[in-house]
């Protein structure tokens, strides 16, 4: 254990629900050069945020001071915030977001192409292109009905995901509604664009 912690944003992170506060951290395959990395958390106004933060010269303590927002996205319950950011073999930064919260998605969101709750987002983070980029490859560039963000939509609270290090294809943990927890395969294979039918 460290005495300093590698990153203490105390100050900015929201934790009085049972699923809110710092729920993620990922590291670009280019870490070791750039010194950026990222965390997923609730904000003190409930909001979930993206930012990213750069190491010091210690490499065992982060800049707090060094924050960049990269993505704000309103949450107007205080469960279901999703949870995990992954880089995938292609670089991308993956993201799950949960519906938003409450019982049975009461506002369709998972279904909503307008609001990235309940879904899968893949983003281009490199920090050369500002906050973040649209992969042109994304399965819904160019449709009008969905943000060009999602790679996945229908999920209830997508708390982790993974890529198998060996196949490249990604494991989606969905939370489930009383009876059923569920866990998505997607193979390496694929464009994107599934709807995995919540709610």
């Amino acid at each position: 254990d460290l005495e300093t912690p590698f990153l203490n944003i105390t100050g900015r992170v929201m934790s009085l629900g049972e699923e809110q506060g710092l729920l993620s951290v990922a590291f670009p395959p280019d870490y070791e050069v750039s010194g950026y990395f990222y965390v997923w958390y609730t904000g003190l106004g409930g909001g979930m945020v993206l930012s990213r933060f750069r190491v010091t010269e210690d490499p065992n303590v982060a800049d707090p001071d060094s924050e960049q927002i990269v993505l704000i996205v309103p949450q107007p319950f205080e469960n279901h915030n999703g949870g995990r950011l992954q880089f995938g073999p292609d670089g991308m930064l993956y993201l799950g977001l949960g519906d938003g919260g409450g019982a049975f998605d009461p506002d369709n969101n998972a279904q909503d192409g307008s609001t990235l709750l309940g879904k899968v987002i893949r983003i281009d983070v490199d920090p050369a292109r500002g906050t973040y980029a649209i992969p042109p490859d994304n399965p819904f560039v160019g449709d009008g009905a969905v943000r060009d963000e999602i790679w996945a939509l229908g999920l209830r609270n997508p708390w982790r995901i993974s890529f198998d290090q060996q196949t490249g294809d990604l494991f989606i943990a969905d939370v489930g509604q009383n009876r059923l927890e569920e866990v998505n395969f997607q193979p390496s294979t694929s464009g994107g664009g599934e709807n995995y039918g919540w709610d």
